[in-house]
């Protein structure tokens, strides 16, 4: 193998072992030495990958949201074609997008505890650039796509501002991650999916119903 390639292999090692230590018992609880020993490695072979503890932290958090937002992308494509209205695809990526949150609720915890910690370091802007890095071209696109498509083929209500409706799915997602906040004891995966289900019963056009809206 090849000094390059053997190189790659570690550091991809290095990055998912951080990854999994990180989102499985914090980021601050995980020092370098346990990263390192997890991965088959010395702390001092590991800082000649990432010359410290933060540049792994930013390392493993690129790469967990381009690895989130990939595999929802891969299945909102899948799922999405047999779709012939903007509602079903928009349907679609609500259901995709609860239970990816469903299978890895932890992601919760990993994204806030990025937000908290890198903000009290000053580096909150770091954070917030590689988030919506991904955030801004995945999950809200599709969703937004999937609303102009529907009001155009009649199966959302014509009276919707679509842009409201995306506004509320943004403010949902990023208010239970990334900011900490008085739940009373619900949890984030069910505020945003009780938040889903509201919009996704409220742009369906049904003429009745709307018929008599517009008459009261």
């Amino acid at each position: 193998m090849k000094r390059s390639e053997e190189r790659e292999r570690n550091i991809r090692r290095v990055i998912h072992t951080a990854q999994t230590l990180f989102i499985a018992d914090g980021i601050a609880a995980t020092p370098i030495s346990r990263i390192a020993e997890a991965a088959g490695l010395t702390p001092t072979s590991l800082y000649r990958y990432f010359r410290n503890k933060d540049a792994l932290v930013f390392a493993a958090w690129r790469d967990a949201l381009a690895t989130f937002f990939t595999d929802f992308m891969e299945q909102y494509t899948r799922e999405s074609a047999a779709c012939t209205t903007g509602y079903e695809k928009f349907v679609v990526c609500m259901h995709i997008y609860f239970r990816i949150y469903d299978d890895q609720p932890e992601w919760y915890a990993y994204t806030r505890e990025m937000f908290s910690a890198y903000s009290e370091k000053n580096t909150g802007s770091d954070v917030n650039n590689v988030f919506w890095k991904y955030y801004d071209k995945e999950i809200p696109v599709p969703a937004l796509k999937a609303l102009r498509e529907g009001v155009a083929d009649g199966s959302i209500r014509p009276d919707v501002n679509i842009y409201a409706v995306y506004q509320c799915l943004l403010n949902a997602y990023t208010g239970t991650t990334i900011y900490e906040n008085v739940s009373f004891g619900v949890s984030p995966v069910d505020i945003v999916q009780f938040t889903g289900e509201l919009l996704v019963n409220y742009i369906k056009n049904e003429p009745e119903a709307l018929a008599l809206c517009n008459k009261n």
